[in-house]
């Protein structure tokens, strides 16, 4: 017998071969592959300017919350549909992520660190930093704001700033 004309049974086969080289299932998509992602947001986002909350028990914000952040977007002469409002909490992604999606122009971050983002840099609360061309400002989360007159006179003073307003 030579090696060329070697005979197995079909039970020595299934022994050495009990894995298959071609898969007969239906392979994934390339569309499912390169969905676009998806970020829950509320706002419309028609000047590019994305506030980012944090909250574990809301799907955006308690309504205390809303009200003051509907009166703080209000005050800087700009409406919801301005704006984009995203529960990082619900959508932990990087600086970069959110740039693709929204393209903003301004990010506002309340309660939710820089480094969160995975941005170069941190700066500390109601400062204005520029970064790729774009405006960040960061503030303590807003049920902070709620209990402290001083931090949302500090807040307004760096959105009146941000928004030049007089």
């Amino acid at each position: 017998m030579s090696l060329d004309n070697i005979q197995l049974t079909a039970e020595t086969s299934s022994i050495l071969f009990s894995k298959n080289l071609i898969s007969f299932e239906d392979p994934v998509p390339l569309e499912e592959e390169n969905k676009p992602m998806k970020i829950t947001s509320l706002g419309e986002n028609q000047k590019h300017i994305l506030f980012l909350t944090s909250d574990v028990n809301h799907k955006f914000l308690p309504d205390n919350e809303m009200e003051l952040l509907t009166n703080l977007v209000s005050a800087c002469k700009l409406s919801m549909a301005d704006i984009s409002l995203v529960n990082f909490h619900s959508n932990q992604l990087n600086y970069q992520q959110f740039n693709e999606y929204f393209q903003p122009k301004k990010m506002l971050l309340f309660g939710v660190d820089t480094s969160d983002l995975e941005l170069p840099f941190t700066i500390p609360f109601f400062q204005i930093q520029n970064f790729n061309s774009q405006e960040y400002l960061t503030a303590p989360a807003l049920k902070d704001l709620l209990e402290n007159k001083n931090l949302k006179k500090d807040l307004w003073k760096s959105l009146q700033k941000l928004f030049q307003l007089s």
